[in-house]
């Protein structure tokens, strides 16, 4: 059972700028990493683009790519065109829902920028899809979607041993686990928040993981989907953790509801 983008009163063939965000958030080529962490803590972005001086989209940066530099030794200080990803995938501004949604897919990326003529127009991603999605019946259990038996790590690791899994690992949320129990999450946005508000002295990263392990929003795997769409937006976050009896389940996230959207 799959939901379809006329559900939500979309039309596949109207152009993607209907529910993009056309009032990005962007940095440019210039900016030293940790200004640009500034701005990304301040508005809680996952991901923001790069433009040039003429505003042509010259790349793009995330928190993972962020943690990746921090610790390869990158400093604060710099230029973020030293780090971001140049080989980005970007959608036009002509182009469709239905193609920016298959494009999202096979691409697997949470986001990509939008551009006209080579200049930054806008952004788009996983989010803007899912939320379409509020207060409609999916008929899907989350047990049905779910990524099971998902990857955790334990309350005694340091600050450090969560950052390399996450940049190991490519997942920028770490459900917490001790004695088989679900006692929180840690998240990529969670670390960069710790070492910016640090000054960047990783050597600080040593310290337990407590002061970052955060309550985790859950779900049961007998819930609709529809529930999960309606709490991420409730608490605007993109992913939850699928729990029973305490224990950690699976973790569903938007990518997984995306999947179920054609």
């Amino acid at each position: 059972m799959t939901v379809k983008l006329e559900d939500a009163n979309i039309n596949r063939l109207d152009k993607i700028t209907r529910i993009a965000n056309l009032n990005p958030l962007y940095c440019r080529e210039t900016d030293t990493l940790s200004s640009v962490v500034d701005k990304i803590l301040t508005l809680n972005h996952r991901r923001i683009p790069i433009i040039s001086k003429d505003m042509a989209l010259t790349g793009v940066i995330t928190y993972m790519d962020i943690l990746d530099a921090l610790l390869r030794g990158q400093t604060k200080d710099m230029q973020i065109s030293n780090i971001m990803i140049r080989d980005m995938i970007f959608c036009g501004s002509d182009d469709t829902v239905s193609y920016v949604l298959q494009k999202l897919k096979m691409s697997r990326r949470g986001g990509m920028p939008i551009v006209r003529d080579k200049k930054l127009i806008g952004i788009v991603g996983e989010k803007d899809f899912v939320r379409l999605f509020a207060g409609i019946k999916f008929d899907i259990t989350v047990k049905d979607v779910m990524t099971p038996r998902p990857l955790f790590i334990s309350k005694r690791f340091s600050i450090l041993e969560c950052l390399k899994s996450m940049v190991n690992t490519q997942y920028r949320r770490l459900p917490v686990v001790e004695n088989n129990n679900l006692i929180g999450i840690v998240t990529a946005f969670d670390v960069v928040k710790f070492i910016h508000e640090h000054g960047y002295n990783l050597k600080l990263m040593n310290e337990p993981l407590d002061s970052i392990i955060k309550q985790a929003f859950t779900i049961s795997e007998d819930n609709d989907v529809s529930d999960v769409v309606n709490l991420m937006k409730d608490k605007d976050i993109g992913g939850l953790l699928v729990v029973k009896d305490k224990q950690l389940e699976g973790i569903i996230t938007e990518r997984d509801i995306l999947e179920q959207i054609v």
